[in-house]
């Protein structure tokens, strides 16, 4: 996973209410509702893991450690959700015994490598990268549904073929959604057997795009299609604020919260 700056996050510490509002006033979903129709979970099966179930995230101090307020903004994702979500006072090993102790089944944690969470009595395990990709896809779905496309129907520009981009990659091909590539290291992409672009300027020929690459303030607006639709986990933000500024109400991005609320959607799920 990319690593984090605590400015990027800390916000989240209060302003979860706030990112829900708006992320269902572009998709027509929350989050509690974005991962109830990605996972098929009936309102029923939602409440009632939120009964049963309590959250532990543990801070993990390994490689450069721990990132300032990672751990209460994963909690507070969680909690806008309506779970029970605990920061353990320990780390490490010693912060999983503190959960067992504690009676939490699901556990939240990451490195520098990687973001994950388990479910310790169903056994089943998210990895961020997946859940991100998953999740972006399903938001790009519900803001075209918003603005009467289908995702199935058009052509979806897919930007960036890294870890996150590579596992989109996969999703959309299952999904039989039809999609191009683009990647600023055409090396990268070479020899895939999709539709490659080969120059920068074509991506304004796509009014659709999920956007996966980890490079602040590369796209601007003469790039991009003026009815653009845009999904993307933005650490950091591709766009340049101009670009920002133009697009904010047809796009969706965070840091976290999507990829967060799919984890926790993909050990809960039947």
């Amino acid at each position: 996973m990319t690593r984090l700056k605590t400015e990027w996050i800390e916000y989240m510490l209060e302003g979860m209410d706030e990112y829900n509002r708006q992320l269902k006033a572009r998709t027509d979903m929350n989050l509690a509702e974005l991962i109830k129709t990605t996972f098929h979970m009936k309102d029923e099966a939602f409440e009632q893991a939120k009964a049963v179930n309590k959250i532990a995230v543990i801070p993990i101090t390994q490689g450069e450690g721990i990132i300032g307020s990672f751990s209460e903004s994963v909690a507070a994702i969680l909690e806008s959700m309506g779970f029970e979500a605990l920061v353990m006072e320990h780390t490490d090993i010693d912060g999983i015994y503190e959960a067992s102790e504690r009676g939490c089944d699901l556990l939240f944690f990451a490195d520098d490598v990687r973001y994950l969470a388990l479910n310790i009595k169903s056994g089943k395990v998210s990895d961020n990268n997946y859940a991100t990709a998953l999740g972006f896809i399903q938001g790009l779905q519900a803001l075209m549904n918003k603005h009467g496309k289908d995702i199935h129907q058009e052509k979806i520009l897919l930007i960036g073929y890294g870890i996150v981009g590579r596992e989109a990659e996969k999703i959309l091909a299952k999904e039989k959604i039809d999609f191009d590539i683009f990647d600023k290291d055409d090396t990268a992409i070479k020899g895939l057997p999709y539709p490659v672009l080969t120059e920068r300027n074509q991506i304004k020929n796509y009014p659709y795009i999920l956007d996966f690459t980890n490079e602040g303030e590369w796209l601007k607006k003469e790039f991009l299609h003026a009815d653009l639709l845009y999904a993307s986990p933005g650490v950091p933000y591709s766009m340049d604020e101009e670009a920002k500024t133009c697009f904010e109400e047809r796009s969706i991005h965070d840091n976290l919260e999507i990829g967060t609320a799919v984890m926790l959607g993909q050990i809960l799920a039947d």
